[in-house]
């Protein structure tokens, strides 16, 4: 049962409970005895601002008051309380020392709030928190295993790079115990350990490599985890070497967990055995088989494997596939296995979750350069993301169905692309417009398709064309004499169609073609064999352009090249 006041506030409550006295009033003046859930009901009550913030101010007083009486007795519930107002973002600094001494008290009930208070109350930036290190030390030395963990737990929370050098030592040692627990929590502890401080990442290699054969699953995805954390720091690649050697060891861990589960059932999420670490160990063996023909080549039977057994309905299946499909594309992969990634990702573009879409085409985008045959096969579903409702979808779907776009189909995609334009929101049309013009720069068929496709975008899209994309028609026109017939004659009949809802550019290309080009608008001359006759006279242009002036709101360019 969550509390809609902040996460985490019964489990709060209900340490407050286990040492708070017995006083049960609801006046704010005798908080001295309240509890926490008494606090958390006197918040809720309140029907105004006003009236929350003045029960925050008597309780903040009333904490001030009793920290400054040095109140041990309550101190763990006074903690309790202030990390409660600080979840509803009142300050709470005046009780950072409280939290260390609670640290330094050696019940157990009391070192958790305290730990607790320290992860909420503090960061690594805060002075303060370097008198705690040696507590932090001592609690690493006890024999109670849980007091261990939470001097674990903490130091992975909020440790600076001086705390990771001062305490490294003592991580690495519990790296090494025969405690599952601690191994799990000290491996998490020695990543945050390693990215404040990365000249200690060859500290903890051997720890790092034996961590790796063990079976627990907790264990197992620390040690993964702390892997990762170590290829990415090292610019080398060094740490790469190393775990190299313990591919065999992750093939085999990610086969067991892919046919038999690797276990219990405890660690599955929705019928997919431990996705979590599924998908820690493909990230791992990605970084381990890049740019190494024979990793990939040990490491694609298990990939083959995760892709055809995981079950792709629910999500932790689909984030399962995502990673696999990752990682098939970044190694030395063969072209097949490919194709099988390439095929995931196509699916989820048919996904009900918009998430799921826009990873896959996230990724399919990097696919395009490398195999643009195995995407293309999926174009039509790339195509009707263009046109999904989400304006993200519909953004990274325009971008892969460009990638896609080549001489060979540029044509069947600008009809489709067209057409979608029309229909589109106001917001999307200039991107698209955009990318339009581009295509038609790069992969026109021929000069005539071009003026075709530009007139056609210039009378449904006119109003959303950059000026560099008109400016860059004309030299297109100007630089192609056998088809400068064909455009004149092509854009006057646009003008004359669209005259009431012509956009500037329109006008502007038009009218400049005319001024340039009017010889062969009256003779008809450069006829092509498709085109259809337009038979028109000096009268009639000047009748157009007379009425394009006429026109009150036309710009001063317009009326220049008018003119």
């Amino acid at each position: 049962r969550r509390s809609p006041a902040g996460g985490g506030v019964e489990q709060l409550s209900a340490v407050g409970q286990s040492k708070g006295g017995d006083g049960r009033t609801k006046a704010l003046a005798a908080m001295s005895n309240s509890r926490l859930r008494e606090l958390i009901r006197s918040v809720r009550e309140c029907k105004t601002a006003a009236e929350e913030r003045e029960v925050v101010a008597k309780e903040s007083a009333f904490l001030r008051a009793s920290f400054k009486k040095e109140d041990v007795a309550h101190r763990h519930r006074n903690i309790a309380k202030l990390m409660f107002l600080h979840m509803l973002g009142y300050p709470t600094h005046f009780g950072q020392m409280e939290c260390l001494k609670l640290i330094a008290r050696p019940s157990f009930a009391e070192k958790r709030i305290g730990y607790l208070g320290l992860m909420a109350l503090l960061d690594e930036k805060q002075e303060i928190l370097m008198l705690v290190t040696n507590s932090i030390q001592q609690d690493l030395k006890v024999k109670n295993q849980y007091t261990m963990g939470l001097a674990l737990c903490a130091l992975g929370n909020i440790c600076s790079a001086e705390m990771a050098r001062d305490l490294a030592t003592d991580v690495k040692r519990l790296m090494r115990s025969q405690t599952i627990y601690l191994k799990k929590k000290s491996a998490i502890c020695a990543v945050r350990l390693v990215q404040k401080a990365p000249e200690l990442a060859l500290d903890f290699k051997e720890e790092a490599l034996a961590l790796l054969d063990e079976r627990s699953h907790g264990v197992l995805l620390g040690a993964v985890t702390l892997a990762l954390e170590l290829c990415k720091l090292d610019p080398t690649g060094e740490p790469i070497q190393w775990f190299r050697k313990k591919v065999h060891n992750l093939i085999k861990m990610l086969k067991h967990l892919t046919t038999s589960g690797f276990g219990s059932k405890d660690h599955h999420v929705k019928g997919v055995p431990d996705p979590f670490l599924q998908v820690q160990i493909l990230h791992l063996l990605r970084l381990l088989g890049r740019k190494s023909p024979e990793m990939s080549d040990l490491m694609s039977d298990v990939l083959a494997q995760v892709a055809s057994n995981t079950d792709g309905s629910k999500n932790a299946g689909c984030a399962v596939l995502y990673e696999c499909a990752l990682t098939i594309i970044e190694i030395e992969s063969t072209g097949g296995l490919k194709v099988l990634a390439v095929n995931i990702l196509g699916k989820f573009l048919g996904h009900r979750d918009n998430n799921m879409k826009y990873v896959a085409l996230d990724t399919l985008i990097k696919v395009v350069a490398i195999d643009p045959k195995a995407v293309n096969r999926h174009k039509n579903v790339i195509v009707q993301c263009v046109q999904d409702a989400d304006i993200s979808i519909r953004r990274r779907a325009l971008d892969l169905a460009c990638a896609l776009v080549n001489d060979g189909n540029i044509e069947v995609f600008m009809e489709v692309l067209l057409q979608f334009m029309e229909d589109s929101d106001v917001s999307f049309k200039p991107k698209l417009v955009e990318k339009i013009c581009l295509l038609v720069e790069s992969h026109a068929t021929s000069p005539q398709w071009h003026v075709d496709t530009m007139a056609q975008l210039l009378e449904k899209g006119g109003a959303h064309m950059q000026d560099r994309s008109a400016r860059a028609f004309l030299v297109m026109i100007s630089a192609t004499p056998s088809v400068q017939g064909y455009a004149v004659r092509s854009l006057y009949r646009c003008l004359f169609d669209n005259l009431d809802q012509a956009s500037t550019n329109l006008l502007t290309v038009a009218l400049w073609c005319i001024g340039e080009f009017g010889e062969k608008l009256l003779s008809g001359e450069a006829l092509l064999s498709d085109e259809i006759p337009l038979k028109v006279n000096e009268a009639e242009v000047l009748a157009l352009i007379e009425q394009v002036m006429k026109g009150g709101a036309q710009s001063r360019e317009v009326m220049e090249y008018a003119l």
